[in-house]
Protein backbone atom coordinates (compact mmCIF):
# COMPACT_ATOMS: atom_id res chain seq x y z
CA UNK A 1 0.00 0.00 0.00
CA UNK A 2 2.73 2.08 1.09
CA UNK A 3 4.29 1.59 -2.33
CA UNK A 4 0.97 2.24 -4.58
CA UNK A 5 0.92 5.79 -2.26
CA UNK A 6 4.26 6.01 -3.33
CA UNK A 7 3.97 5.77 -6.65
CA UNK A 8 0.83 8.13 -6.83
CA UNK A 9 2.82 10.89 -5.10
CA UNK A 10 5.90 10.62 -7.86
CA UNK A 11 2.93 10.60 -10.47
CA UNK A 12 1.13 13.86 -8.86
CA UNK A 13 5.02 15.34 -8.50
CA UNK A 14 5.94 15.04 -11.95
CA UNK A 15 2.39 16.47 -13.45
CA UNK A 16 3.06 19.57 -11.38
CA UNK A 17 6.58 19.83 -12.26
CA UNK A 18 5.51 19.85 -15.74
CA UNK A 19 2.81 21.96 -15.35
CA UNK A 20 5.06 24.52 -14.09
CA UNK A 21 7.41 24.34 -16.78
CA UNK A 22 4.49 24.58 -19.74
CA UNK A 23 3.33 27.90 -17.19
CA UNK A 24 7.09 28.88 -17.14
CA UNK A 25 6.83 28.36 -20.50
CA UNK A 26 4.07 30.50 -21.78
CA UNK A 27 4.92 33.11 -19.93
CA UNK A 28 8.42 33.19 -21.77
CA UNK A 29 6.41 33.17 -24.87
CA UNK A 30 4.02 36.19 -23.52
CA UNK A 31 6.69 38.62 -22.31
CA UNK A 32 8.85 37.98 -25.57
CA UNK A 33 5.59 39.15 -27.43
CA UNK A 34 5.30 41.71 -25.38
CA UNK A 35 8.59 42.98 -25.45
CA UNK A 36 8.13 43.08 -29.34
CA UNK A 37 4.40 44.51 -29.55
CA UNK A 38 6.49 47.74 -27.42
CA UNK A 39 8.28 48.34 -30.98
CA UNK A 40 8.03 51.76 -31.58
CA UNK A 41 6.89 53.14 -35.21
CA UNK A 42 11.03 54.89 -35.35
CA UNK A 43 12.19 51.59 -34.13
CA UNK A 44 10.80 49.80 -36.78
CA UNK A 45 11.61 52.89 -39.47
CA UNK A 46 15.62 52.18 -38.30
CA UNK A 47 15.67 48.52 -38.51
CA UNK A 48 13.68 48.64 -41.84
CA UNK A 49 16.15 51.40 -43.07
CA UNK A 50 18.95 49.16 -41.96
CA UNK A 51 17.37 46.31 -43.81
CA UNK A 52 16.79 44.01 -41.54
CA UNK A 53 13.35 43.63 -38.85
CA UNK A 54 12.45 41.56 -36.29
CA UNK A 55 8.64 41.78 -35.21
CA UNK A 56 6.08 39.46 -34.08
CA UNK A 57 8.58 36.54 -34.35
CA UNK A 58 9.17 36.96 -37.49
CA UNK A 59 12.14 38.07 -39.54
CA UNK A 60 12.09 40.10 -42.68
CA UNK A 61 14.93 41.72 -44.71
CA UNK A 62 14.44 44.91 -46.64
CA UNK A 63 15.93 46.55 -49.35
CA UNK A 64 14.70 49.85 -51.52
CA UNK A 65 12.95 49.18 -54.36
CA UNK A 66 12.18 51.93 -57.59
CA UNK A 67 8.94 51.70 -58.76
CA UNK A 68 6.78 53.47 -61.75
CA UNK A 69 10.01 54.51 -64.41
CA UNK A 70 12.27 55.91 -60.97
CA UNK A 71 9.71 58.18 -59.69
CA UNK A 72 9.19 56.35 -56.10
CA UNK A 73 11.57 54.53 -53.96
CA UNK A 74 10.22 52.48 -50.92
CA UNK A 75 12.03 49.62 -48.57
CA UNK A 76 10.09 46.20 -49.41
CA UNK A 77 10.45 42.53 -47.62
CA UNK A 78 12.93 40.84 -49.46
CA UNK A 79 11.59 37.78 -51.39
CA UNK A 80 8.10 37.53 -50.01
CA UNK A 81 6.34 39.70 -52.29
CA UNK A 82 5.55 38.29 -56.11
CA UNK A 83 5.62 41.13 -58.88
CA UNK A 84 2.19 40.85 -60.78
CA UNK A 85 2.51 44.59 -63.05
CA UNK A 86 5.43 46.94 -62.83
CA UNK A 87 5.63 49.68 -65.16
CA UNK A 88 5.28 53.29 -65.37
CA UNK A 89 2.13 53.75 -65.21
CA UNK A 90 0.92 50.67 -62.26
CA UNK A 91 3.22 48.21 -60.07
CA UNK A 92 1.31 45.29 -58.03
CA UNK A 93 3.19 43.00 -55.92
CA UNK A 94 1.12 40.09 -53.59
CA UNK A 95 1.70 37.43 -51.09
CA UNK A 96 -1.40 35.70 -51.75
CA UNK A 97 -1.00 32.59 -48.95
CA UNK A 98 -0.30 35.63 -46.50
CA UNK A 99 -2.74 38.16 -48.22
CA UNK A 100 -0.49 41.00 -48.08
CA UNK A 101 -0.45 43.33 -51.37
CA UNK A 102 1.05 46.66 -52.20
CA UNK A 103 -0.16 48.29 -55.56
CA UNK A 104 0.62 51.77 -57.06
CA UNK A 105 -0.85 53.94 -59.70
CA UNK A 106 0.74 57.08 -61.40
CA UNK A 107 -1.66 59.46 -63.24
CA UNK A 108 0.01 61.90 -65.84
CA UNK A 109 -2.10 64.78 -66.20
CA UNK A 110 -5.22 66.30 -65.09
CA UNK A 111 -5.88 64.79 -61.28
CA UNK A 112 -7.47 67.71 -59.55
CA UNK A 113 -5.78 69.13 -56.09
CA UNK A 114 -7.95 68.12 -53.36
CA UNK A 115 -8.15 67.84 -49.45
CA UNK A 116 -7.38 64.41 -47.81
CA UNK A 117 -11.44 65.23 -46.87
CA UNK A 118 -12.76 65.27 -50.39
CA UNK A 119 -10.51 62.30 -51.31
CA UNK A 120 -12.10 60.36 -48.89
CA UNK A 121 -15.45 61.34 -50.20
CA UNK A 122 -15.15 60.64 -53.20
CA UNK A 123 -13.59 57.10 -51.96
CA UNK A 124 -16.93 56.17 -50.02
CA UNK A 125 -18.40 56.87 -52.77
CA UNK A 126 -17.29 54.87 -54.92
CA UNK A 127 -17.48 52.02 -52.39
CA UNK A 128 -21.26 52.42 -52.17
CA UNK A 129 -21.84 52.74 -55.76
CA UNK A 130 -19.94 48.73 -55.89
CA UNK A 131 -22.08 47.87 -52.46
CA UNK A 132 -18.95 47.96 -50.74
CA UNK A 133 -18.28 49.06 -46.62
CA UNK A 134 -15.39 50.79 -45.44
CA UNK A 135 -14.80 52.10 -41.95
CA UNK A 136 -11.81 55.10 -41.87
CA UNK A 137 -9.61 54.37 -38.88
CA UNK A 138 -7.25 57.41 -38.66
CA UNK A 139 -5.73 59.67 -41.38
CA UNK A 140 -1.92 62.05 -41.23
CA UNK A 141 0.16 63.49 -43.80
CA UNK A 142 3.91 63.43 -43.91
CA UNK A 143 6.14 65.88 -45.78
CA UNK A 144 5.88 69.27 -47.08
CA UNK A 145 5.35 71.07 -50.37
CA UNK A 146 5.87 69.36 -53.35
CA UNK A 147 6.84 65.83 -51.18
CA UNK A 148 3.54 65.92 -49.13
CA UNK A 149 1.68 63.25 -48.98
CA UNK A 150 -1.49 62.23 -47.61
CA UNK A 151 -2.61 58.76 -45.89
CA UNK A 152 -5.29 57.37 -44.19
CA UNK A 153 -5.84 53.98 -42.71
CA UNK A 154 -9.47 51.91 -43.09
CA UNK A 155 -10.69 48.19 -42.63
CA UNK A 156 -13.17 46.79 -45.67
CA UNK A 157 -14.86 43.32 -44.35
CA UNK A 158 -14.45 39.79 -46.87
CA UNK A 159 -15.32 36.81 -47.14
CA UNK A 160 -11.64 35.56 -45.51
CA UNK A 161 -12.04 38.36 -42.93
CA UNK A 162 -11.35 42.09 -42.42
CA UNK A 163 -8.70 43.64 -44.75
CA UNK A 164 -6.59 46.91 -43.09
CA UNK A 165 -5.69 49.34 -45.73
CA UNK A 166 -3.08 52.21 -45.87
CA UNK A 167 -3.74 54.17 -48.39
CA UNK A 168 -1.94 57.40 -49.63
CA UNK A 169 -1.34 59.90 -52.33
CA UNK A 170 0.91 62.71 -53.68
CA UNK A 171 -0.36 65.21 -56.03
CA UNK A 172 2.29 67.80 -57.66
CA UNK A 173 1.18 69.89 -60.41
CA UNK A 174 -1.82 67.86 -62.26
CA UNK A 175 -0.04 64.16 -61.76
CA UNK A 176 -0.90 61.67 -59.17
CA UNK A 177 0.47 59.01 -57.26
CA UNK A 178 -1.81 56.88 -55.21
CA UNK A 179 -0.85 53.68 -53.27
CA UNK A 180 -2.18 50.95 -50.92
CA UNK A 181 -0.83 48.06 -48.83
CA UNK A 182 -3.19 45.76 -47.42
CA UNK A 183 -3.02 42.95 -45.66
CA UNK A 184 -5.38 40.93 -42.92
CA UNK A 185 -6.87 42.45 -40.00
CA UNK A 186 -5.88 39.70 -37.89
CA UNK A 187 -1.71 40.50 -39.17
CA UNK A 188 -1.82 43.85 -37.87
CA UNK A 189 0.59 43.71 -35.12
CA UNK A 190 2.81 42.31 -38.02
CA UNK A 191 1.98 44.81 -40.99
CA UNK A 192 0.77 47.55 -39.44
CA UNK A 193 4.25 49.19 -38.22
CA UNK A 194 5.93 47.67 -41.53
CA UNK A 195 3.63 49.44 -43.80
CA UNK A 196 3.60 52.44 -42.06
CA UNK A 197 7.47 52.52 -41.43
CA UNK A 198 7.79 51.58 -44.83
CA UNK A 199 5.71 54.81 -46.67
CA UNK A 200 7.74 57.38 -43.95
CA UNK A 201 10.92 55.92 -45.35
CA UNK A 202 9.72 56.42 -48.91
CA UNK A 203 10.68 58.85 -51.28
CA UNK A 204 8.72 60.33 -54.44
CA UNK A 205 10.95 61.95 -57.02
Amino acid sequence: MDNIDEKIAKLKMQQRLEKEKQQRKESEEENLISEEEKLTIEEVMKQVDEGSLNINNTNFKFERKIFLSEKLEIPMPLAYLEERVSTDKNTTLVNDNDGVSFTLAYVDKGAQKQSFTKFKKGMEKNFKDMDLYLEWMEEGELGEGHSKIFYGTYKTPTGRGNIYNLIFYREHKGTLIIGNYNCFERDIKTWELIMKASMMLMKIR
